[in-house]
């Protein structure tokens, strides 16, 4: 991308604003000003225009969203920065200027502490907020702010060169953007930061101009045609969208400069979107190609729990009772993973491995008969949600606790890593971090691992770890936040467990409390939380025999530029714009409802029902009610597919109507149903009775144990 070096531009953000004042304002706290602009769509040009203490935003609407009810606190600001935030708005309102940027100098040193609410369920750091109240300053507030803090930022932008370029830059754009140099300073970094090709960096920085400095002398053609660039090249299409219809209706017919050539917006932005029509085909989320379901019932083999089914109880594999001595249904996840080779099971502690094609035991922790001695186990204490299994590479990363413990409370889960060939332990968290406890499972992503966990004696705290992957040693410990209900507490509904999603340099965390949160994976920094609808779980005992109602877990997904979760107490579906934030989609669903996965065009969701929702107008496409399935069952997601491990069998369902195609039986006539495994040598189905191998490609059936 082109840019003019620093010594040479122009001003920017000085120059005369574009707005006008009206008369007879609404007098609005400002701080309710910048609310509008935050909950704006960030990829769009906001032109807004002050009297004092009053804001009119002309191309944005302020979100109706009430403040969430939620289960889960994130950390906010101290008192001293809220009564500083009042202040500012107060002196603000009289113009005191010098004042006024005092009382900002206060929330600018407590930029670490905790989030500022917006007061609509989204909150955001300190160091945002500044940025937003600079931005949000009438035109005397901004010509006031270059008198006291120009020569701070001309004289970062005069020594940006060399290994101080980039720092001070940064600086500039972080507190002085509203300076003299300050868009400048944002359109130099963007280019740095493309060249250097991280294009989330670049995009942040060139919009931060759009957003911030709407008076800049910059050409706007030109800004938005290497914002459209980046967000074309990062495959970012649906922002690229906004940005195309602005350039169409506002600067088709301005030159921009690019690699030393002129052209119009609109040749160039007409070229980038040619390549989106390609590009958005070859970016779609790589799914497995449809499964072709066994033609005939017979299995290559079957574990089951129990050797021997007891007749008046053929769904119980294992004894749990609950707080009374009454017989829980075992309708709880079995966590098991698969790969090209074995078949991998954690049983309340004891871990398996079977050869995937013969159904071979290669290794085992403990003897099931154990497990099946330890009679009348009691659910709440044991809290089966909390084991899980995953195979990564040639290593198995379970989340357990010591069997002979399983009645003992408050529960203490450990990580421990085997090699997955001979099941030898690599490492373990009870002996490098005994004093945590391990909370839902773990997400490698490349040589670090995430986890969530709490202290043993702090269930109501919830903080991420990160691991190094090789050795387990502890990296960094970053605090999330609080639960309203001691999470030990809870004894007949699933604890929260977080749930992760790596996307370049983020980290997004989903609490299933209330809460999902944006965080810098490198460094633990917090971007954005964001608040929504879920009730507190129910605690204490209950002698009429409580029944809690399903609750399915699904991780946060990506699609069209948006980021979706949907909490596993919530009826909220939320579809969250990761840059504003803003909030994009905020419609109700069941609360039994999980995500099961997106491709081009639609969102899938389970639970109760399978359905279906457009990504281009969030209406329902089509929903259809399957035979009753466990509550931990997992639709499986293809190409053109969806299947459902069901109490009456595996189901087909057609993605594009929802019909379903075909019902395949099986061997597992008992169970619930439960999970599915697709492996290229077998499909593989869990249930609360049996793990269930049957044969793929040109594999002949072999035997049941």
């Amino acid at each position: 991308m082109s840019s003019t070096s620093p010594a040479r531009q122009e001003n920017g953000c000085h120059a005369h604003a574009r707005g006008r004042l009206r008369g007879n304002p609404v007098k609005v706290p400002l701080l309710a000003a910048w609310l509008s602009i935050c909950l704006s769509v960030p990829a769009r040009a906001v032109d807004v225009v002050f009297s004092t203490g009053t804001l009119i935003a002309e191309t944005s609407t302020a979100s109706t969203r009430t403040k969430p009810t939620t289960s889960f606190s994130l950390p906010t600001q101290s008192a001293e920065v809220k009564d500083a935030l009042e202040e500012f708005q107060r002196l603000v309102k009289h113009q005191a200027w010098e004042k006024a940027f005092k009382a900002l100098d206060t929330i600018t040193s407590k930029t670490a502490s905790g989030y500022i609410d917006r007061s609509d369920g989204v909150l955001v750091p300190s160091r945002m907020l500044v940025r937003n109240l600079l931005g949000a300053l009438p035109t005397a507030g901004k010509n006031a702010y270059r008198v006291f803090y120009d020569s701070q930022a001309t004289a970062l932008w005069e020594k940006a060169v060399g290994k101080t370029e980039v720092p001070n830059l940064s600086q500039i754009v972080n507190d002085h953007l509203i300076s003299s140099v300050g868009d400048r300073a944002a359109d130099r970094l963007g280019d740095i930061y493309f060249e250097q090709g991280d294009l989330d960096q670049a995009i942040t920085a060139w919009r931060s101009i759009i957003t911030y400095c709407p008076e800049s002398k910059l050409p706007k053609a030109q800004i938005f045609i290497k914002l459209a660039t980046g967000l074309a090249r990062s495959g970012r299409w649906a922002e690229f969208r906004d940005i195309e219809r602005t350039v169409r209706e506002r600067y088709a017919g301005e030159g921009v400069e690019l690699g030393g050539r002129r052209i119009t917006a609109a040749e160039e932005i007409a070229r980038l979107a040619a390549t989106g029509q390609s590009a958005e085909v070859a970016t779609a989320p790589a799914l497995p190609a449809d499964l072709d379901l066994p033609s005939e019932d017979d299995p290559l083999w079957q574990f089951r729990y129990q050797s021997k089914v007891d007749p008046l109880n053929p769904q119980q594999a294992f004894a749990l009772v609950d707080i009374y001595g009454r017989p829980r249904a075992n309708n709880f996840p079995i966590p098991a993973a698969a790969d090209d080779k074995r078949v991998c099971v954690n049983l309340f502690g004891y871990e398996m491995a079977f050869d995937i094609v013969t159904g071979k035991l290669l290794w085992r922790t403990g003897k099931l008969h154990q497990l099946q001695n330890l009679q009348q186990m009691r659910q709440n204490q044991i809290s089966p949600e909390r084991y899980s299994i995953a195979l990564v590479g040639d290593r198995v990363w379970s989340v357990l606790r010591d069997p002979e413990q399983l009645n003992q409370n408050p529960a203490t889960f450990a990580l421990t890593v085997r090699n997955a060939a001979t099941g030898k332990e690599i490492f373990s968290s009870r002996k490098s971090l005994s004093t945590w406890s391990i909370l839902g499972p773990p997400y490698p992503v490349g040589n670090v691992v995430y986890l969530g966990a709490n202290r043993s004696n702090q269930n109501r705290e919830l903080a991420v770890l990160v691991l190094n992957a090789s050795d387990g040693k502890l990296l960094r410990t970053v605090t999330i936040g609080t639960h309203q209900v001691d999470q030990s507490q809870v004894y007949h509904e699933r604890t929260a467990l977080p749930s992760f999603l790596a996307y370049r340099d983020r980290l997004y965390v989903d609490t299933h409390a209330g809460a999902l949160v944006s965080m810098q994976s490198q460094s633990g920094t917090f971007d954005w939380g964001v608040l929504y609808d879920s009730p507190p779980p129910q605690t204490g005992y209950y002698y009429n025999d409580y029944q809690p109602p399903p609750q399915s877990v699904s991780a946060p997904v990506l699609a069209a530029g948006l980021l979706f979760c949907k909490g596993m107490r919530s009826s909220r579906l939320l579809g969250v714009q990761p840059d504003g934030p803003s909030l994009a989609w905020d419609r109700p669903v069941s609360q039994t409802a999980m995500i099961v996965g997106v491709d081009q065009d639609h969102l899938y969701m389970g639970g109760e029902e399978l359905a279906a929702y457009s990504l281009q107008t969030q209406e329902l496409v089509w929903s259809t009610r399957l035979p009753q399935s466990a509550g931990w069952s997992v639709p499986l997601m293809t190409r053109n597919r969806l299947f459902q491990f069901t109490s009456r069998g595996i189901c087909e369902v057609d993605k594009a109507t929802g019909a379903l195609v075909r019902v395949f039986r099986g061997i597992d006539l008992d169970s619930f149903g439960g999970s599915l495994l697709i492996t290229p040598q077998a499909l593989v189905t869990v249930s609360n009775l049996a793990i269930t191998a049957y044969p793929s490609n040109s594999l002949s059936p072999k035997q049941t144990n």
